[in-house]
């Protein structure tokens, strides 16, 4: 799953991603978090800002990816309180819910304490899915 600001890049990997290696993008704006008994979920959304993807299906998360805009690539995990910062700047909180806050942070919760958080800074090329391919996922 890709976190940013707006304008960072997260729809670009993401089509990189299709691109070379045809993943489905579910959602380029807000993805809803579901905790499984067999890990995480992430569910698209009909929320697609200026996006055109909201597929109304799930896919496992295996980690979060924190992008930033770089003239090489590169890729580290996170840890800490640079983890917890890096992936609070992108959650949407349900405060409209009674219980919305406290649920959505016991679920970050187990999110972070379960799965990694990796800061890649990137060019928009190949190379950078390779590199988080490599990371993520342990492939060459």
């Amino acid at each position: 799953m890709f976190l940013g600001p707006s304008g960072i890049g997260k729809t670009t990997q993401a089509e990189l991603w299709n691109k070379y290696r045809d993943a489905l993008i579910i959602n380029g704006d807000i993805v809803f978090v579901q905790e499984t008994e067999d890990g995480f979920l992430g569910w698209g959304t009909p929320w697609h800002g200026s996006s055109p993807y909201c597929e109304n299906t799930s896919v496992p998360v295996k980690a979060l990816v924190v992008l930033k805009q770089a003239p090489e690539n590169s890729i580290r995990e996170l840890t800490g309180f640079e983890k917890v910062t890096a992936v609070s700047n992108s959650v949407f909180y349900p405060r409209w819910l009674e219980n919305g806050m406290e649920l959505c942070l016991e679920t970050l919760d187990h999110l972070l304490s379960a799965l990694p958080v990796y800061e890649l800074s990137c060019r928009p090329d190949e190379e950078a899915v390779k590199l988080t391919e490599s990371i993520v996922f342990g492939r060459e």
